[in-house]
């Protein structure tokens, strides 16, 4: 438990450091810092590996599976190059939403952390659901595996849309049902309240 509680309190550290420190101000990230911060937090990931190493060689962590820290290491390094490689394609969606609401490049970092969280947040809650209920019932692995194969013969056979249009998506006509919609950026702010009425920012809008 307490390598746990360390290892998320590191996380939150990095966290506050990126958003608190190396971002407060808001401003155009070149390709070089980029490029910087991208080797830099790749190489500790790597590192990383190492730590996960020393936990399994010490016994600090549960070994139901009797893993030997090599194997342990490589099944991280496994799964860290599956989830970049697979993010490569978020890239252009995320571009997409960016033009399609107009956030300018200052403000992105601000909207890409917040998204990041959220998402990590909700993956992490369907993954707990998810083993909750394998863990109470057996038979719900093959409803799982039959909405995966639903899933992959619909993107199979759907048309391809040639433009996609956020707005016309059903979280941004959500969001309007419940907040005034502004369609100008309002500096970093999520939310902005004009006249005793709250609405959202654009920055918000490309974050849902």
């Amino acid at each position: 438990m307490t390598v746990w509680i360390i290892f998320l309190c590191a996380i939150a550290v990095f966290l506050a450091l990126d958003l608190g420190v190396f971002n407060k101000n808001p401003h155009i990230i070149s390709s070089k810092e980029a490029s910087q911060w991208t080797v830099l937090w790749v190489t500790l990931s790597f590192i990383f590996s190492g730590i996960i190493y020393m936990l399994y060689a010490h016994q600090y962590l549960d070994n139901p599976t009797n893993l030997t820290p090599y194997q342990a290491s490589i099944k991280y390094i496994t799964g860290y190059l599956i989830e970049l490689s697979l993010s490569a394609d978020n890239i252009f969606v995320i571009a997409i939403i960016f033009s399609s609401f107009k956030i300018p490049q200052k403000f992105q970092h601000r909207v890409l952390f917040w998204g990041i969280l959220g998402a990590i947040f909700f993956r992490g809650l369907m993954i707990f659901l998810g083993v909750a209920l394998i863990n109470k019932f057996d038979w719900i692995t093959y409803v799982f595996g039959g909405f995966l194969i639903f899933t992959a013969l619909k993107m199979l056979f759907t048309k391809e849309e040639e433009d996609f249009n956020p707005k016309d998506s059903k979280v941004y006509k959500i969001i309007g049902k419940i907040f005034p919609i502004k369609h100008e950026i309002h500096g970093q702010k999520f939310f902005v309240r004009e006249n005793g009425i709250n609405y959202v920012t654009p920055l918000f809008t490309a974050l849902s």
